[in-house]
């Protein structure tokens, strides 16, 4: 029902009474210079205006009562099915020109204006949950962190059958929702043309004609809108683990590239790290590359594909993740961090706690990826015996106690903001965790681990590295088994912490997976990590169309939220309670 239509019913509606005049009565009196007199004394001005403002509030009263009976839910059983979902993919952290938020933030803004011109009917689900929401309910779950639904098993999300489909998204991706065939679909462009520049290629080969010397082969990507004119200015560093190798000051014409071949010989042993720094750039996670152990010289691949692992082969790093459920790991933060890192191989393996607590052997298909994995994850759980890999523990359970953390106390957990991290470790190189809340319980550090993010007095992340163990107090015995392998914990819920929204727990987890490895490699291989699909460094190559510049800004004033029918009543019965007390003091009529 349109809003207008029950105002304009109720304000031809007062108008009607307050026009009809009652019939006039014949009354015979003996003479009528008394009421000569009265008329000569009334103000007709005053009565006028007395008249104009009782009509005045009986409109107000009303127009408030028509509107909170037109968007009652009661008296619209009936209304469209409405689906909202959002692309996941990487480039919707883009930034905005204008700096005003990201590519998912304008998506949220415009699905906040779908909801509030939609009927009170209407009913709304958000990506892949089926659950029908209220306009009320849809505009606050908007208001909150939502992300769309992404699964190992389907990987596109599969959209709740509804009359009409919004489909937010900027092109760039091959990101397509499994949609039903009676549905109805839009696709909202949240594009916005920018400045990037990206590192796409990122490898070692031998030197042409010294096989010992290996070279480095890096190239550079930069794109524009298509507005601006001009050069994209690009700094970029090739570093060692030592001191920054080489600076050079670029300046690429929109959709070209830079290659360059560099000799890496005289470096110090260990990862090779290239950084890009642009003024403008909206799109920082391609940013940042690294050769692990890129100085050793590589084989023929004839030869590598015999004797080296396949993953090894394709440069990606295979993480195995313990978790209690697929789909508990599938929709968390951590799962869409792994996912944004295109060197990381992912394999979710449940853990039955039950069967465990019985003293059940892992199953053999758990046992045979565990045993081909670079990394071992604990998402929400830990292993019954120190990890003999490299490990990342993710939020442990309370109960239970993790390598380098003992279990909680009995105490709640509690909110606090991280004061104090490491800013050297590199693990936190490039993310910023300062003020950061995060909810966590009290728990004891491992002498032999080292904390490197904290909350006041608590331990929030913590990094046991056997090869250079933290300095054990004299007369203190190290509790527990030895450490066998570097491990990582990080101690508090990550999907219930701000940094599930920023691009910094994708940076975090990359560098975490890059210290954990960082020993000497057995093979002649070098793994690259941190490189992101070229795709994602076109973020203007899309075939939809640019949003206006400042829309963002707009939407943010235009999509407030209405006012509820309770409201509107309420506010139609106080005025209706003014009016009466005017009428009976003589101030309207």
């Amino acid at each position: 029902m349109p809003v207008w239509l029950p105002l304009l019913l109720a304000a031809m509606a007062v108008l009607a009474i307050y026009l009809i005049r009652p019939t006039a009565q014949s009354l015979s009196v003996a003479s009528t210079l008394l009421w000569r007199r009265l008329l000569a004394h009334r103000r007709k001005r005053h009565d006028r205006l007395r008249w104009l403002l009782s009509l005045l509030l009986a409109m107000t009263v009303a127009g408030c009562l028509a509107l909170a009976a037109g968007q009652a839910g009661w008296l619209q059983p009936g209304g469209d099915r409405i689906a909202l979902a959002f692309d996941s993919s990487p480039t919707m952290s883009a930034a905005l020109p204008d700096g005003t938020g990201t590519r998912m933030d304008l998506a949220v803004a415009e699905a906040h204006r779908i909801v509030a011109e939609a009927d009170t009917g209407s009913r709304f689900t958000l990506g892949a949950d089926p659950t029908r929401l209220t306009p009320g309910e849809a505009l606050l779950a908007l208001s909150g962190s939502f992300e769309s639904e992404e699964t190992e098993e389907q990987p596109e999300p599969a959209i709740p059958a509804a009359d009409t489909a919004y489909l937010f998204t900027d092109g760039v991706s091959d990101w397509r929702p499994i949609l039903d065939p009676a549905t109805a679909t839009r696709t909202i462009s949240v594009l916005a043309p920018a400045r990037n520049a990206g590192i796409v290629l990122f490898v070692t080969r031998p030197a042409p004609s010294h096989e010992a010397k290996p070279e480095a082969l890096v190239e550079v990507l930069a794109t524009d809108s298509a507005s601006a004119t001009g050069l994209v200015p690009v700094e970029l560093t090739i570093a060692d683990v030592e001191t920054i190798r080489i600076r050079r000051q670029l300046e690429l014409p929109s959709g070209n590239r830079f290659t360059a071949l560099i000799d890496i010989a005289g470096f110090a042993p260990g990862p090779v790290t290239a950084r890009l720094r642009t003024p403008g750039d909206v799109f920082p996670l391609d940013d940042r590359a690294t050769l692990v152990d890129a100085r050793t010289t590589g084989l023929p691949a004839t030869a590598r594909a015999a004797e080296q692992p396949y993953n090894r082969l394709s440069g990606r790093r295979r993480l195995v993740v313990h978790t209690r459920s697929r789909a508990s790991f599938g929709d968390s933060a951590a799962a869409r961090a792994f996912a944004a890192d295109p060197s990381a191989e992912v394999v979710a393996v449940h853990v039955d706690e039950r069967r465990r607590e019985a003293g059940a052997q892992p199953s053999l298909s758990s046992s045979a990826a565990t045993a081909t994995a670079d990394i071992t994850v604990f998402h929400r759980t830990v292993p019954p015996d120190v990890p003999a890999l490299p490990s990342l523990f993710l939020d442990p359970p309370d109960a239970a106690a993790a390598v380098g953390l003992s279990p909680a106390d009995a105490a709640p957990p509690a909110q606090r903001r991280i004061d104090r991290f490491a800013d050297g470790h590199p693990i936190l190189d490039g993310v910023s965790l300062l003020g950061l809340p995060v909810t966590i319980t009290s728990r004891e550090l491992d002498p032999r681990c080292t904390p490197v993010a904290t909350a006041g007095n608590l331990p929030v992340i913590a990094v046991c590295d056997p090869t250079d163990p933290a300095p054990i107090p004299h007369g203190t015995e190290p509790p527990g088994p030895d450490l066998t392998a570097r491990s990582v914990v990080i101690a508090f819920d990550l999907d219930l912490s701000p940094l599930s929204q920023r691009p910094d727990l994708a940076a975090l987890l990359q560098n975490t997976a890059e210290w954990l490895t960082r020993t000497p490699i057995d093979d002649d291989d070098s793994i690259v990590t941190g490189l992101q699909d070229e795709r994602a460094t076109r973020i203007n190559d899309s075939d939809l169309d640019p949003v206006p510049p400042g829309r963002l800004a707009e939407l943010t004033q235009q999509t407030r939220r209405p006012w509820s029918w309770r409201t509107l009543a309420l506010a139609g019965l106080l005025l209706a309670s003014i009016e009466a007390i005017t009428f009976f003091r003589g101030i309207t009529v």
